[in-house]
């Protein structure tokens, strides 16, 4: 199968439209076809308005995600150990409701960790027929610090211009500087404003991620598109699934089911994701059941689903050469739009190119893990703030049932530095703080440990 340029996602509540593209032009002309009185719009995906801002304003980047894209994809001997990763999460909020509670965060951090690594309530809903090539992707997200900014902006993507809220990256224009883009993953939460045209609502974007960058032979002044814009975005009412507030579905059909498969869905651009039915069909491109994800074992698709849960849909009546057999689409895939409560998948094929990404274009976000049995976010949620660190610095854990506990500090060479605490804390948030002023400046590592295992995270010392 083929393998393009892998995009990053726009998630879009719609009434039904059209875009249409003037070569060489930066406008896009949108046609609206559905009225208000549609019983339900459809749900279409922006993944292509992306694309074409990239390639009409960051042609160098564009050829950039082609090359980082071909490398992933290809076979390589890798180390199937934990890999971990550190998050920073920045909540960027200019109403008191879009300033999510620790809570929320800290559901969502656990939603990506059982998600990334097969631990989902919900994985017995897989059809039978695709069972054999799940995977476990063992990839770990440690949550490192919670950023919270007000703000008096608005965030909103400018579909006929390059601007990809850049303005929400930035501390100086209202948002939150990202932390180092090499070695953290930065998600930012902020309220999407809906796209309009002539006044007239006619989309709402719930999130996007850039996928891998920052490759070393990249242009000068090339990344995703400026390094410090790499990470994802993600609308503060589809994070976590413990979030209150709602989503309307266009038509009056109620509201959004969100389980936080949204954000899972984004990482999974990040991490060097396609959607599984190829990106096809919009701004001229076409659809005939040939597109691909570039990955063999998920089925083609010409269609992405319209946030339900049709586990009959076959839109692609042909046979699937790995799988010898005319398959249904794979609607339980993070990488499709059906519905939160369908989602709770990845392949093995997906899984290689997540790792792969980890282990060559964004390996410097890898962070070590040692003697973990099982996910230690399943029993508690681990993070340490500020980082770097000057004078102390706080230690603080979300436990989802009693549970004895021990955190020390180690230095580089890996000897115990300094015992924090032993003992034994109820379910619920807690937080232990860390004197670190008459620490000589450098790098060193806190270890929490339970029962269940032990993480790692690092710490830098100023």
């Amino acid at each position: 199968m083929s393998y393009s340029l892998a995009r990053s996602a726009f998630f879009f509540l719609t009434t039904q439209y059209v875009f249409v593209m003037r070569n060489n032009l930066s406008t896009l002309f949108f046609l609206l076809l559905g009225t208000a009185a549609a019983a339900q719009a459809p749900i279409i995906c922006g993944n292509e308005v992306f694309s074409h801002i990239v390639q009409e304003h960051y042609p160098a980047l564009h050829h950039a995600f082609d090359t980082t894209f071909e490398q992933v994809r290809a076979p390589r001997a890798t180390d199937r150990s934990p890999l971990t990763v550190n998050v920073v999460v920045h909540v960027v909020w200019k109403n008191p409701e879009e300033n999510l509670h620790d809570s929320i965060i800290l559901d969502q951090m656990a939603v990506l960790n059982a998600d990334f690594n097969r631990m989902n309530a919900d994985t017995a809903n897989l059809r039978s027929i695709f069972k054999h090539v799940a995977a476990n992707a063992d990839i770990h997200f440690n949550l490192v610090d919670i950023v919270r900014v007000q703000t008096n902006k608005e965030f909103t993507v400018a579909l006929t211009g390059n601007n990809l809220l850049a303005e929400l990256k930035s501390s100086s224009q209202g948002g939150s500087d990202a932390w180092d883009t090499e070695q953290y993953i930065n998600i930012w939460i902020c309220k999407i404003q809906p796209i309009t045209f002539g006044g007239v609502v006619i989309g709402q974007i719930l999130g996007f991620a850039f996928p891998p960058n920052n490759l070393g032979h990249w242009p000068a002044n090339s990344g995703a598109p400026m390094p410090q814009q790499d990470g994802v975005v993600i609308d503060y009412r589809v994070f976590g699934s413990n979030n209150p507030h709602t989503v309307p579905v266009p038509g009056g059909t109620g509201n959004l089911i969100v389980k936080g498969r949204t954000p899972v869905h984004e990482m999974g651009h990040y991490m060097g994701l396609r959607h599984i039915w190829g990106d096809g069909g919009l701004l001229g491109l076409p659809n005939n059941c040939n597109q691909s994800d570039g990955v063999d074992d998920t089925p083609f698709a010409n269609a992405q689903s319209p946030f339900d849960c049709n586990k009959n849909k076959n839109t692609c009546t042909k046979i699937d050469s790995f799988y010898n057999a005319d398959m249904p689409d794979l609607v339980e895939n993070y990488m499709d739009y059906a519905s939160e409560d369908c989602m709770n998948m990845f392949t093995q094929g997906q899984v290689d190119i997540m790792r792969n990404v980890l282990l060559g274009p964004r390996a410097g976000l890898l962070s070590p893990m040692v003697n973990t049995q099982s996910p230690v976010s399943q029993v508690i949620d681990f993070r340490i703030s500020p980082n770097p660190a000057s004078d102390q610095v706080a230690v603080r854990f979300n436990l989802l049932e009693k549970t004895n506990v021990t955190i020390r500090l180690f230095n580089t060479a890996g000897q115990p530095f300094g015992l924090l605490a032993s003992e034994t804390y109820p379910a619920g948030i807690h937080q232990r703080i860390l004197e670190t002023h008459s620490l000589t400046p450098g790098v060193y590592f806190v270890e929490m440990r339970t029962e269940q295992g032990s993480a790692l995270q690092k710490l830098l010392v100023r």
